[in-house]
């Protein structure tokens, strides 16, 4: 089964149509079991659905939307969707928030602020948040049974205590930090960290549309997607361009991987991290230890026939029994039918983990989408 997520809210007559959502597919027939794959907990709480990592046994999703930033836990409702049930029966239910926004005076007060990746580290019961809006990564720590989660309250990594002392002010459960403290919509004002010291990229734009044209700024760029392997983070920096490294021991800023586009998604299989960028697909052998080195090579593929020269890869999900991987090609929010993104199925062939995986047999999955495809996600049936 293949679980698809959408980029969300576009504009027009499709405004709301089939976005809010995640849409299954049958992996074999490429029948799609369901376009309401989750039970909707309550009204808009399923807005600019992310990541979506299953770990402890649950389905956990991050819910983009500012207003409902919140990282929500699923169970399945029965290991083999049949064919005949309607498209709108959801496949998994809800069981909890695992963790949420404050918002005080249209502020957030926390940093769980415009969630897009979701990481857990081994075991399960600590997971990383990365968050547009307060350009961090946030430590979470779940109860005994992954249902729920907690920030812990004055805490920040030991590597950023070590590094800037009281009276430093960081957003609670800030694991890696902004360069950037001061940042629109937020509250708290950081403390700011220099990118030398692991700070993530932050660019603002002026807001240009409503009556706040002009006035208020937004931000536009900032930190994406993080995956761990190795006791390493790694997280995309999109304003540097770069993949950045931290220990999970401490948080301790590692070094960085300069590549060749802006990195959004990223996923971990057989000893690589692959990275998406823009129109390019990046391979770099897993470090052997934390603080070695990690060189990206652009990974040779066909773009799918349908696709234009603008057309930016998703994110990026792997059948490993079948050396199969689903790639979405994304078309821009909003754009709908043949030219609203599609989802292309590769084979990888890769004789052993230290060589470069070459991509062959690009065949299509599936296209004629509501909207611009973000995550993907395979589970086996």
């Amino acid at each position: 089964m293949l679980l698809v997520t959408f980029h969300g809210e576009p504009s027009g007559a499709v405004a709301d149509t089939g976005i809010n959502n995640v849409y299954a597919y049958d992996t074999k027939t490429k029948h799609i079991h369901s376009t309401q794959a989750l039970a909707n907990p309550s009204a808009n709480m399923l807005s600019k659905l992310r990541s979506m990592v299953v770990v402890n046994g649950y389905l956990y999703v991050t819910s983009g939307a500012k207003k409902t930033s919140t990282v929500l836990c699923y169970e399945r409702i029965s290991s083999a969707p049949s064919a005949h049930k309607s498209a709108s029966a959801p496949l998994f239910a809800f069981v909890s928030t695992v963790i949420g926004p404050t918002i005080a005076d249209k502020q957030f007060t926390t940093l769980i602020a415009h969630p897009f990746g979701i990481a857990f580290s081994t075991g399960g019961m600590v997971c990383y948040i990365s968050n547009q809006d307060t350009n961090v990564v946030a430590q979470v720590t779940l109860t005994g049974n992954g249902q729920t989660g907690s920030l812990g309250s004055g805490s920040q990594s030991a590597y950023l205590s070590k590094l800037f002392p009281a009276p430093a002010t960081f957003l609670d459960g800030t694991f890696v930090a902004s360069q950037q403290g001061a940042l629109p919509d937020v509250a708290v004002v950081a403390t700011s960290v220099s990118p030398g010291n692991g700070g993530l990229g932050v660019m603002l734009a002026t807001k240009a549309e409503g009556a706040d044209a002009g006035k208020k700024q937004k931000v536009q760029k900032s930190v994406r997607d993080v995956a761990i392997a190795s006791d390493i983070l790694f997280v995309c920096d999109e304003v540097h361009q770069s993949i950045n490294m931290y220990s999970l021991k401490d948080g301790s800023f590692l070094t960085q991987a300069k590549l060749d586009g802006n990195p959004t998604h990223l996923a971990s299989c057989n000893g690589g991290l692959f990275v998406s960028a823009g129109t390019k697909l990046f391979w770099g052998q897993l470090p052997a230890q934390p603080g070695a080195p990690l060189a990206l090579t652009q990974v040779s593929l066909t773009p799918p026939a349908t696709a234009t020269k603008t057309d930016t890869i998703g994110g990026i999900s792997f059948d490993s029994a079948s050396a199969t991987v689903y790639l979405p090609f994304q078309a821009g929010t909003g754009t709908v039918g043949a030219r609203g993104g599609s989802i292309w199925t590769y084979y990888v062939d890769q004789p052993n983990p230290q060589t470069l995986p070459t991509f062959k047999h690009d065949a299509l999955f599936v296209d004629h989408l509501p909207d611009t495809p973000e995550f993907v996600l395979y589970m086996a049936d």
